[in-house]
């Protein structure tokens, strides 16, 4: 984090000179941090600083500036060392800009738009795309779903079946990027709203669901719906399973559910067996591929009052849930899971 806020105000400016924008500190008007003036158009900005910015901890920044008197300054650019997605898009909402350290710029204002990439803050380690291989994402699910447990590189090895090495490189990257302690445990939210950015699983549709409760279709797809608890399966998730587990969440009938499924060879079949619809309203379901194994192979059991099918872990669901900035969010805020499960989020 810049050790204060002239500091901040320092890395703006430089950020905007390398894509050459004009920027220097504001003398003229009191409320304003800096100014930048974007092809003849003049700008002033109020500079606010934080650590790192997931939605959960913008919303306190965004309270906390919502009575602002500052009228006068049109534009407010929050300066973090780390800006999860999730958070930019809210940010982008409530008409905010913001400089990444890590090497990303968005400015807007009246008749003003930047958004580009740029040189990582010279005090910061260089950005690195910490979701590139399947691994890192395996590793970082895993500790999310037991957050009280420090993670350990040969434990996790065993349980993810991948080599020591690849795992202490995912861990170290997380460490350095301050998204695990020095004990291996995650931090939350932050390793959360990194993961959710990078949550993004393959979907296809499907037209006959009814034809899941015919045993013998059910059994060619490996759906494992008699043994949710303890075999690999079909597992129900996104808004219907979260509200199963008792999420704020409104399913009206005949909603179309969302299911994972291991792999892409079982999402072929259940076209074929079930039918590709001819419209999104003839949709009788979506199936997604679990983008770790731990979707498929830790299920709970169907709730007694809700849908017939096993659930995903809270953790995944949450994960769906976060790809929408709208509903799914609010869902996730009045969201708190099971009592055997840790939110994280």
């Amino acid at each position: 984090m810049p050790v204060d806020r002239r500091r901040a105000i320092d890395a703006v400016i430089a950020a905007f000179t390398a894509v050459g924008v004009t920027a220097a500190s504001s003398a003229e008007d009191l409320a304003a941090s800096l100014t930048v003036e974007v092809n003849g158009v003049r700008l002033n900005i109020d500079v606010e600083v934080a650590a790192t910015v997931t939605p959960e901890s913008l919303t306190n920044q965004l309270h906390l500036h919502s009575d602002s008197s500052l009228q006068s300054v049109p534009a407010r650019l929050l300066v973090a060392d780390r800006i999860v997605a999730a958070a930019r898009e809210r940010l982008r909402e409530h008409g905010w800009s913001w400089l990444d350290l890590r090497g990303h710029l968005h400015l807007s204002g009246p008749g003003v738009l930047v958004d580009t990439a740029v040189p990582p803050a010279p005090d910061l380690p260089r950005p690195v795309d910490l979701f590139a291989g399947k691994v890192a994402l395996e590793v970082a699910c895993a500790l999310l779903l037991t957050p009280g447990r420090p993670g350990s590189v040969r434990q996790l090895a065993r349980e993810l079946n991948r080599s020591p090495s690849s795992v202490s490189v995912v861990m170290n990257s997380l460490r350095e990027a301050q998204l695990i302690d020095s004990e291996g445990l995650p931090v939350a939210p932050e390793l959360f709203w990194e993961a959710a950015s990078a949550w993004r699983p393959a979907k296809t549709t499907v037209a006959r669901v009814a034809l899941l409760a015919d045993a013998t279709i059910a059994g060619a797809l490996h759906t494992g719906w008699d043994e949710p608890l303890t075999g690999v399966g079909w597992a129900l998730t996104d808004t219907m399973a979260a509200a199963a587990y008792g999420a704020p969440a409104g399913v009206r009938a005949g909603y179309p559910p969302d299911f994972y499924v291991p792999d892409t060879t079982t999402a072929h079949r259940a076209e074929t067996l079930l039918g590709v619809p001819t419209s999104d309203a003839a949709r009788g379901a979506t199936i997604r591929i679990a983008p770790v194994p731990q979707v498929c192979s830790l299920r709970f059991p169907a709730s007694p009052d809700g849908p017939p099918w096993p659930l995903a872990h809270p953790l995944f669901v949450a994960l769906d849930l976060a790809a929408d900035p709208g509903r799914g969010r609010e869902i996730l805020e009045g969201w708190n899971p099971p009592q055997e499960v840790t939110r994280v989020w």
